[in-house]
């Protein structure tokens, strides 16, 4: 076995001469990958870098797993660099593999910069999603003066409890680690001096759960750049597109049975090379026979998204009814698709209902139901005026749900003390 140790930890306290004092500085750390195929990193990026444009400084703290630049990193995401938002890469122990020392020797090095930082630095606030970080940074809050904004996607322990079902090859986690999960869950989310929740309904269920305060939860969903669209033409769509991962709980499946019912053809965007995801969806295209009405396009970096999306007519988001889906899901692809002027066919299920009101600004379908989703397509396909209406409703009510609008209620928060409720 050989260990590898991505950049000299040098690197990490070398000091630049920094712009003028910002208006907040906050600290973002995060363990994943970046550049990373998957939207949480989409999402990171352009919540740090609208920081970063309304005078926020931002240290985003993330693992070193690449040569690019910073530059080329941000581009990965369609995004320019900004002198406010410093990206540092941790440096990772790479030892054959191994995720249990590819992860602590983060947590190790993340923890030895954030000190750093804290005795050369005012930080205003670490905006945490990470229950294993902010368990050890709340106590420290007293001593340093910060403090800590946490955002949840899930509620931790009851999806580690189900995770199996969602993940077949994912063995049962055992009531040990639920309950330790839970109990590091309940003290974050007690302790936090605000919280920021993906959807109302996961709101909802953690006032329940831990008997938080409505007025320390914000309800923040994803966003989108609706930049992105402005200097872009497509006048002749044609087709549906799906962008997205292709994990089973995504319902990518119930769509490729769809197209035996439906008229047009598919474009399927998203699968990563080093998963057999979209192997196993070329598979079931086969046996259903409609293998030759779909494009399968593999994974494509997410500032070339938008060319998909106008290039279709509609855009599908088929998730099946799992608590993942029914209250966890804010997807990305429904604001962008909305933002792209792309018809949106999504399932009927509460997350999705908190943006989409069937026939005004999208179309519902029955989740997992093949025949309901080509049935509610069909009719869009066949409905211009229906199409139209749907696609100008939506283009109005996207403007709510842009990463602009997002962030600036996190400086509100901000400048509130991370108190008040918005």
């Amino acid at each position: 076995m050989s260990a590898t140790v991505f950049f000299n930890i040098k690197e990490l306290f070398l000091t630049k001469k920094e712009p003028i004092k910002p208006n907040f500085t906050v600290v973002y750390p995060i363990n994943i990958r970046f550049p990373m195929e998957r939207a949480n990193s989409v999402q990171i990026a352009h919540t740090c870098r609208e920081l970063a444009q309304q005078g926020v400084r931002v240290y985003l703290l993330v693992r070193r797993t690449t040569s690019m630049s910073n530059e080329q990193i941000l581009a990965h995401y369609g995004l320019d660099a900004h002198k406010n938002l410093i990206i540092k890469r941790i440096p990772v122990i790479n030892w054959s593999n191994h995720a249990f020392v590819w992860n602590k020797s983060f947590y190790a090095a993340v923890l030895l910069y954030i000190l750093w930082l804290l005795c050369t630095k005012k930080i205003d606030c670490f905006f945490l999603r990470d229950l294993g970080i902010a368990k050890i940074l709340i106590p420290l809050r007293k001593i340093f003066g910060f403090k800590v904004l946490y955002e949840t996607h899930i509620v931790s322990y009851i999806m580690t409890g189900q995770q199996h079902e969602l993940f077949p090859d994912t063995a049962p986690a055992t009531d040990a680690l639920i309950r330790k999960i839970e109990s590091t869950e309940r003290f974050v989310m007690t302790m936090s001096d605000h919280l920021i929740a993906i959807t109302d309904r996961l709101k909802t269920r953690i006032i329940q759960l831990f008997d938080v305060p409505d007025s320390r939860i914000s309800v923040l969903p994803d966003g989108v750049d609706l930049s992105v669209y402005k200097t872009k033409k497509h006048i002749n769509r044609e087709g549906l597109v799906y962008v997205g991962q292709l994990y089973p709980w995504k319902g990518a499946g119930t769509l490729i049975d769809a197209m035996q019912y439906i008229e047009s053809t598919l474009t399927v965007v998203g699968g990563i090379p080093f998963e057999d995801d979209l192997e196993q969806l070329r598979k079931r295209a086969e046996n259903v026979g409609v293998i030759d009405k779909i494009r399968f396009t593999g994974f494509v970096p997410h500032g070339q998204v938008a060319d998909y999306l106008m290039s279709a007519q509609i855009s599908v988001i088929p998730l099946p009814d799992n608590i993942m889906a029914r209250e966890y899901t804010s997807p990305l692809k429904l604001f962008e698709s909305m933002g792209a002027g792309t018809a949106v066919v999504a399932s009927d299920l509460p997350s999705i209902r908190e943006i989409i009101t069937d026939r005004k600004n999208g179309m519902l379908f029955t989740p997992e139901d093949p025949v309901d989703l080509a049935r509610t397509v069909n009719e869009l396909l066949n409905n211009r005026e229906l199409a139209k209406n749907i696609v100008d409703r939506a283009a109005i009510d996207v403007k709510q749900y842009t990463w602009q609008k997002r962030t600036e209620h996190i400086v509100k928060i901000l400048k509130n003390g991370l108190r008040q409720h918005f």
